[in-house]
């Protein structure tokens, strides 16, 4: 269940990629704007009314009107921020700012979330502002902008300052979570490794995305300000199968049913929120109070299943650090979402970023030195394997590895061909010149054989100068072609080494015939009687 869980987890990533791609080319915004320079003020003391328009979204519009004694005589721009939010500004009655939703745009309802700005000409000072804002959802009806006079890069500055922190969060997290990603691609090949490092890596990503286009800084960077309001509901309703997934993996009882309840949620949630935004029946916006029930419910199955574990196993330094993990992510879901409500979605504070990173931080610390650990005994356990099944000499296969091989459950003597090899008067070598000759005699002589018939099987000394190599699927011409070829490549080691022996090799071949071989072992003393027959045919053919 938990490969499918991630299987469709992936699926609502993909999905989540190609929205946003349409969105970036077809969700268009209609409004105008000009850079400007210079300081800026707050204006304070405007007041509203509320009107009725059949044209708007919810029937009604606020409109502002700021008086020409509220403005500064040196005033060149009137600068707003909007939440999801129809605009319309007027001086004197003449229309010299909108900004909604394109209409023939398909995706979505709102014009997003943007800071607004509108010249003001030397010709237009001293002149009544109306600004009209007809909010898109119910949420979004009681925000009341704050008007700034000035120059837009003064206020953006500003603005930066202010969420300075978020920004700096949105970054770390980011960044952590690229780092996860890379390392877990790195290292997938490592069976040791802890392939759901790749989901803390999702979930950190995902949060540094969220935090970030909630902050003003997006809206400053981008001009598809629609696109960049929608990542925040879409990387919300991205964490909750990462999170889920990986720290699942934390306890003892991974398999328990009750952690794939917050992951199918999360993807029925994901699901039912992306059809009903593309029917046009509703906005991500509209449903996020689903997705913050998904996360509800993952948080609270978490704090039970921890209870469970302590109760099996007993309090440890990894449960502790979870425990502490899961109090900060709890801490900061609480204070966000109680204050997202009370604001209706205009204020937001760092609380819930800071209870993540903890999270992300404590739980990431934790997975790499546990991969770490589990990788560095994977690489001591490679090490005493190559050690138990090669030849320290030569590096070849030895006579385990080819007991091991023979013996696997998956093995089938059918096709199999065996070819033995001998290499001819090591013991004189050894004798006649010494045992480092000699092993350089082993070396060379293995070093052909596996240079004619590695590409082609596996390659075996099983002890002192005897040699073996299983092939598959190879006809007893073809075997008598590649001890040809041997012969011949030993014969032309003789000529461009001019050491004081010569290498020959003698060979044999059986292959696997089961009318009259028992098991493997009988098409080896097969193929070993035909290689003495050519030891000896040497022998024979040598000059007195």
């Amino acid at each position: 269940m938990k490969i499918k869980i991630t299987v469709l987890y992936e699926i609502c990533v993909c999905l989540s990629v190609l929205f946003l791609g349409y969105m970036f080319f077809q969700a268009e915004n209609d409004f105008y704007i000009e850079d400007l320079s210079g300081g800026y003020e707050v204006l304070k003391n405007h007041s509203y009314e509320t009107k009725q328009d059949a044209d708007e979204p919810l029937g009604y519009k606020q409109v502002y009107r700021l008086r020409p004694e509220e403005i500064p005589d040196n005033c060149n721009g009137l600068v707003f921020q909007t939440i999801h939010q129809n605009v319309a500004v007027f001086i004197n009655d003449t229309q010299v700012f909108h900004l909604r939703k394109n209409r023939e745009s398909t995706v979505g309802k709102s014009p997003g979330c943007r800071l607004n700005t509108v010249p003001v000409t030397l010709e237009n000072r001293g002149k009544e502002i109306r600004v009209e804002i007809a909010p898109v959802y119910a949420s979004s009806a009681d925000i009341v902008p704050v008007f700034y006079v000035g120059a837009r890069f003064s206020i953006y500055m500003d603005i930066v300052k202010d969420d300075i922190i978020s920004v700096l969060l949105s970054f770390l997290a980011g960044f952590l979570g690229i780092g996860f990603l890379v390392f877990s691609v790195l290292n997938c090949r490592n069976p040791k490794f802890d392939k759901n490092l790749f989901l803390l890596g999702q979930f950190s990503l995902f949060l540094g995305i969220w935090k970030a286009t909630d902050t003003g800084l997006a809206s400053m960077l981008t001009g598809h300000e629609a696109v960049v309001s929608y990542l925040p509901f879409i990387m919300l309703m991205l964490l909750v199968v990462p999170f889920t997934q990986y720290i699942r993996e934390l306890f003892s009882g991974t398999d328990h049913w009750i952690w794939n309840v917050s992951c199918i949620g999360g993807i029925v949630v994901f699901a039912v929120s992306m059809g009903a935004q593309v029917l046009g029946i509703a906005d991500l916006r509209e449903t996020l109070w689903m997705n913050h029930l998904v996360m509800l419910l993952c948080i609270s199955i978490l704090f039970p299943m921890l209870y469970l574990e302590v109760h099996r196993v007993g309090w440890s330094n990894k449960l502790i650090a979870v425990a502490v993990s899961l109090c900060s992510c709890l801490i900061g879901f609480a204070a966000d979402i109680i204050l997202y409500y009370i604001t209706d979605g205009a204020y937001l504070t760092d609380i819930g970023m800071i209870g993540f990173l903890v999270y992300i931080i404590i739980i990431g610390v934790m997975s790499l030195q546990d991969a770490k650990r589990l990788m560095s005994i994977g690489l001591k356990a490679e090490q005493f394997e190559k050690m138990a099944f090669h030849d320290q000499l030569t590096g070849m296969l030895n006579r385990a590895a080819y007991a091991e091989d023979t013996a696997r459950t998956d093995f089938n003597s059918k096709d199999s061909v065996l070819v033995m090899f001998d290499l001819n008067d090591l013991k004189h070598c050894n004798d006649t010149y010494g045992h480092e000759k000699g092993d350089l005699y082993i070396k060379s002589g293995s070093a052909l054989i596996r240079k004619v018939f590695g590409p082609f099987g596996k390659c075996y000394r099983m002890g002192g100068d005897e040699f073996c190599v299983l092939l598959k699927r190879k006809t007893e011409k073809e075997c008598h072609d590649l001890i040809f070829r041997l012969k011949k490549e030993a014969e032309k080691w003789d000529l461009l080494n001019k050491e004081t022996f010569s290498i020959q090799i003698a060979a044999g071949y059986a292959a696997y015939d089961s009318s009259v071989d028992y098991d493997i072992g009988d098409t080896l003393r097969r193929a070993d009687k035909m290689m003495y027959m050519d030891k000896f045919a040497m022998k024979q053919e040598r000059p007195a």
